[in-house]
């Protein structure tokens, strides 16, 4: 009933408020903290959708509160684990609220709260749920202009979109990718992200998505300068956007369009698309849309020399402007009054509450009697049935405790074999940090004097031109041969991953590949301003090199992405590439010695590894640790 009170909502205001009355006659006589919950939280629908933001607050809290007191007295683990996730649930409406406000900061803390009790969870819509709080975080840094963190974490929702196998959410989250791009100026990288959406788009067939995707292919190539593009673009945007009705974006499109002849200076088509979109604006009560119109008419006939017509635009924004600041003054007047009904709302909540815990306490009190009586009439029943039980406990405590005992030889077989494995990995890192110093200071330095001693010789030798060219290959081939071993002291102990940390040794690492020009590969790392332990900065230096080993030799891509976020007591590294890709279910695919020794040492970090391929469409590897 609540869920078809939502449903409702925003078009048959009557049928709403039926199912929502229907629901609330349902749970009324119940005593199921859950289930008023369930309640309050149809109102903070409610009350959120009319932009009444402190009551919708006051009622999600209200819910959070009765989901713990259903925590407490839930009678099976199911009830538990759902009243957790709809806790985590309420908190990412709370960061939805916050956002809408313009409390960024405060949103962002609520989502990654929901992720993290999502990620621990075994509800089957964690997937969708955990992109959807990624993509509210995109949101909140988008509104801050901080763009590099909104693409950061609209492609971690990209990622949780391709596992939960949406194709309209996958395409919306390439969209949203490409839009993050767009504003940070990489409009190739853009088109690249448009064209991942375009088939699942042209297959769908879905007139909203339609709008959303052209709209943001014309953005693209309008943010780039190509108005030709972008006009072709815009006018498909608005032949889709027809379709739906949709009177606000048909008029947002048209003053695009504007812009877009504006840039060729087209005056007269920029001037026919204004003077389209100005009194939509008007009619769908958009001020600010409107005043960004008014200005580009004011800005258009100044150009033209058109004076007065400039003056009588500027006029209209002048009062537009006024009317806005008018509005803004209004809408803060009734914030206050909607937090003052919010607190007389919860005295209300707290005096029904009260009234029924009274209630409560005299039905009990009829019911203490009765009990009594039925009591002593079950005592001798209970009597005999306890002697036949504790014999039962007995026999099943045995059971129990040998299988405690076998469990706890198994725990201490693991625990052998982790011990080994942690041996055999310090091992090899401490012989290869022992064989790299040996080359370098030993054998590097031997053969460096060696070097040294021939060229103080080459002077004081007599020799033909012929033995001369031999003399000097031979120091050519010397000095190749302390630079290979320099490489291979390199390769097996970084030096920058021993004195400066695991942030400094990859960028150095993606910098030498660069440099090769085989493969171009752009590094990101956030959060890594405290060093993890040195056998984990190792593994996951080891991990990456692996990875990108795989990329040259087998992936035929041109570019590489590596990005490593560390937050708190997790630590995410994604590595992709736009190479051939590959199908990862095959087993032939997964037997490689690269792809065992990555799994050995993710399993070793206890890590979960996710790979995303597809033949033709690259290659994301994800992988997540808990330090």
């Amino acid at each position: 009933m609540f869920n078809l009170s939502k449903a409702y909502y925003g078009y048959d205001t009557i049928k709403s408020d039926s199912y929502q009355r229907r629901g609330y006659n349902i749970i009324k006589n119940l005593d199921d903290s859950c289930a008023w919950a369930g309640y309050y939280i149809s109102k903070f629908d409610k009350a959120y959708a009319t932009s009444q933001f402190p009551a919708a607050l006051a009622y999600i809290d209200t819910a959070i509160s009765l989901f713990k007191a259903c925590i407490v007295t839930a009678r099976s683990a199911e009830k538990i684990q759902y009243a957790k996730y709809a806790m985590a649930t309420c908190n990412s409406d709370i960061g939805i609220v916050y956002n809408k406000q313009g409390k960024n900061e405060k949103a962002v803390a609520f989502f990654l709260e929901y992720i993290d009790v999502a990620k621990a969870s075994n509800n089957p819509d964690k997937n969708e749920g955990i992109a959807t709080a990624y993509n509210n975080i995109a949101s909140c840094y988008y509104d801050l202009n901080n763009f590099e963190k909104a693409v950061q974490y609209d492609k971690a929702a990209l990622a949780y979109r391709i596992l939960d196998k949406n194709e309209e959410m996958i395409a919306i989250s390439n969209i949203f990718v490409a839009d993050d791009l767009d504003n940070m100026k990489h409009f190739d990288s853009a088109l690249v992200y448009l064209n991942r959406a375009r088939p699942l788009v042209n297959k769908l067939r879905k007139n909203s998505l339609n709008v959303h995707y052209y709209d943001i292919v014309a953005q693209t190539y309008r943010l780039k300068g190509d108005f030709i593009m972008a006009i072709r673009y815009y006018k498909i945007t608005i032949e889709e956007t027809k379709k739906i009705n949709d009177k606000f974006q048909l008029m947002r499109c048209q003053k695009m369009l504007g812009i877009c002849y504006a840039g060729m200076f087209d005056f007269i088509a920029a001037r026919q698309a204004f003077l389209l979109a100005l009194p939509a604006a008007t009619e769908n009560n958009s001020p600010k849309e409107k005043m960004e119109i008014l200005q580009q008419l004011v800005d258009l006939e100044e150009k033209t020399d058109n004076i007065e017509e400039a003056f009588t635009y500027l006029k209209q924004l002048i009062v537009v402007k006024d009317s806005l600041h008018n509005d803004e003054v209004s809408k803060s007047i009734s914030e206050i009054e909607a937090k003052y009904q919010a607190k007389e709302n919860e005295k209300t909540i707290l005096q029904l509450e009260k009234d029924k815990e009274i209630q409560s306490l005299s039905i009990r009190q009829k019911s203490i009697l009765n009990n009594f009586l039925v009591a002593s009439l079950a005592a001798f029943l209970i009597v005999g049935f306890l002697g036949y039980r504790n014999f039962r406990n007995r026999q099943q405590l045995a059971i129990q405790l040998d299988e405690i005992q076998q469990q706890r030889i198994r725990e201490l077989e693991k625990d052998k074999q982790l011990v080994a494995v942690d041996s055999m990995l310090k091992g090899q890192e401490e012989e290869r940090s022992r064989l790299a110093k040996d080359l370098h200071d030993g054998l590097g330095g031997l053969l460096s004097g060696v070097k040294f001693s021939l060229s103080n010789m080459k002077g004081n030798l007599i020799s033909t031109a012929d033995n001369m060219v031999v003399f000097e290959r031979a120091l050519d081939m010397l000095d190749g041969s302390i630079r290979e071993l320099r490489r291979v002291a390199h390769n097996m102990m970084p030096e920058m991953l021993t004195k400066f940390g695991l942030d400094e040794a990859l960028k150095e690492y993606c910098n030498i590949i660069n440099n090769t020009q085989l493969l171009k590969v752009k590094y990101q790392a956030l959060g890594l301003g405290h060093r993890p332990d040195k056998s984990t900065e190792i593994i996951v230096y080891r991990i990456v090199q692996e990875l990108l080993n795989n990329i040259m030799k087998h992936a035929g891509a041109t570019e590489a992405f590596v990005q490593l976020i560390r937050q708190d007591k997790r630590l995410n590294l994604v590595v992709e590439d736009n190479g051939r890709g590959f199908d990862p279910s095959l087993p032939e695919n997964n037997i490689g010695t690269g792809w065992v020794n990555i799994r050995s040492r993710v399993d070793y970090l206890k890590g979960e590894l996710d790979i995303h391929s597809e033949p033709g469409k690259g290659t994301l590897v994800n992988i997540e640790f808990k330090l």
